[in-house]
């Protein structure tokens, strides 16, 4: 048997136990070896794609996810929320993990680093490369259509069309002939 794969006795065990009604505790007890698995990742790691997601996870813990550019308001979340007593506990444990994980946060970056400059698979490289892009600029938003655009597309003529109209205005527009010459 693999050394990762469940025992018959833990699956029945598993299997007999009443299912959590939240599963945060559950696996917050294992918070602390799931960092440490990610780091034993990022050094041993046999797949440069394994170490990819390592060290993105590990910053993800430590840092938050990248910033993504939306535009438009944001939603405001309610300030004067008061938390649960369970969400307390598990705010200490999340400060925990946290701090844990930014430990790594350089050995992460340099990880992706290395990948980025010499791997050995051309997705590998670019999946480091937007790592670090995404951790240093932030993620890039989907792009949007006008509505007026979305709902049919244009034909050549009208692409032609607008195209002229928006390079005969601004910065770069045709200058109006001399008063003289009209």
């Amino acid at each position: 048997m693999k050394p990762s794969a469940i025992s018959e006795l833990n699956r029945v065990a598993a299997l007999a136990t009443a299912p959590p009604d939240e599963i945060d505790g559950v696996a917050q007890r294992h918070a602390r070896s799931a960092i440490e698995a990610l780091v034993k990742l990022l050094f041993y790691g046999s797949s440069e794609a394994a170490k990819i997601a390592a060290a993105k996870e590990i910053l993800d813990r430590g840092y938050g996810k990248p910033a993504v550019e939306i535009g438009g308001d944001a939603a405001i979340l309610p300030l004067f929320m008061v938390p649960e007593p369970s969400a307390i506990r598990s705010e200490s444990l999340t400060q925990e993990i946290r701090a844990e994980a930014r430990k790594y946060a350089e050995l992460a970056v340099e990880a992706l680093r290395k990948i980025a400059a010499d791997g050995t698979s051309e997705t590998a490289i670019a999946a480091a490369a937007k790592a670090l892009l995404d951790r240093g600029l932030g993620t890039v938003g989907k792009a949007r259509m006008q509505d007026e655009q979305r709902d049919r597309p244009l034909g050549k003529k009208e692409e032609a069309a607008r195209a002229a109209e928006a390079a005969a205005t601004g910065r770069y527009a045709t200058p109006a002939a001399p008063r003289g010459y009209q």
